[in-house]
């Protein structure tokens, strides 16, 4: 069993030797949680969410909006099979689209007026190292698309990937197979994305630290806490899934609970020898020995 890693204080680190346990001194202080703490992750997030309904769920209508315009944009040019791998894909730029719960999340616990320009605007915190991580989320996402149609023509040589041949042929073999092999893709995609991402965004927007430390302490994290962190990231599948199923009219309240509770997953894991609003100064914090 990991021992719980000790919080810092400034007895411990005058008076006990001190070992950094990470690759690059910016990686934040990492704390040992269990499975029955992601129901307090979800319960904090519904009560953020009912306390800024309007903000939050403005937020989320911003996105998914922008994904049906994608959609019907797919349909209407007549490429409609790029609707599906682009709905899937929603759950690889997730991270990304997060950051506006996040701050609303900060916003009210710190006591401050929780405003929808403050929610969009939340990357003004650390402008270089998210906007590097969007663009290579986005850069997952078209390598992803590309990877969907490789897969297809794979298990179709010859047909063209159109609705009408993917539903008479879903329950064929050749459906079967290709099913089988999208989601062992898919679930490769979204296993290196959650590693990295899960606590990146949060990280990045609360220290401003750099992209790479951030990346690094959110895959630590991860594997730290792999048995609290698997039902989390069923739970963000299971969630996505119920919203995208609903047309997105789901995601109205799934998408901003997802984002509040990802927020306190951040501050419990990372954060939580501070007080609720706080930040730790980047690059300060080390494992103690």
């Amino acid at each position: 069993m990991r021992d719980k890693i000790i919080t810092p204080t400034k007895e411990t680190l005058t008076n006990r030797p001190m070992k950094a346990n990470f690759l690059v001194k910016e990686m934040a202080l990492v704390s040992d949680v269990g499975p029955e703490d992601v129901w307090s992750w979800l319960t904090a997030g519904w009560l953020d969410l009912k306390a800024n309904t309007v903000v939050s769920v403005s937020y989320a209508a911003l996105f998914i909006i922008f994904g049906l315009i994608l959609s019907f944009g797919f349909y209407f040019m007549g490429w409609p099979y790029l609707i599906l791998p682009g709905l899937t894909g929603f759950l690889l730029v997730g991270p990304a689209v997060g950051i506006g719960f996040y701050e609303i999340s900060r916003q009210y616990a710190a006591g401050e007026k929780v405003s929808f320009m403050a929610a969009v605007t939340a990357a003004r915190y650390n402008k270089l190292g998210i906007f590097g991580f969007g663009v290579a989320l986005a850069f997952v996402f078209q390598v992803w698309i590309r990877i969907s149609f490789t897969v297809f023509a794979l298990n179709f040589p010859g047909i063209m990937p159109e609705w009408r041949i993917i539903l008479t042929r879903a329950l064929s073999m050749e459906g079967v197979y290709f099913g089988i092999s999208i989601a062992i893709v898919g679930a490769v995609f979204a296993t290196c994305i959650f590693l990295v991402g899960a606590f990146a965004m949060p990280m990045m927007m609360d220290r401003k630290s750099v992209l790479l430390p951030s990346l690094i302490t959110s895959a630590y994290a991860v594997t730290q806490n792999r048995n609290a962190m698997l039902l989390w990231a069923a739970i963000i599948v299971v969630f996505t899934g119920i919203g995208l199923a609903t047309a997105g009219v789901g995601l109205i309240v799934t998408l901003p609970l997802i984002g509040h509770a990802t927020w306190h997953a951040y501050k419990q894991v990372m954060s939580e020898d501070l007080p609720e609003g706080e930040s730790h100064p980047t690059g300060t914090i080390a494992g103690i020995e």
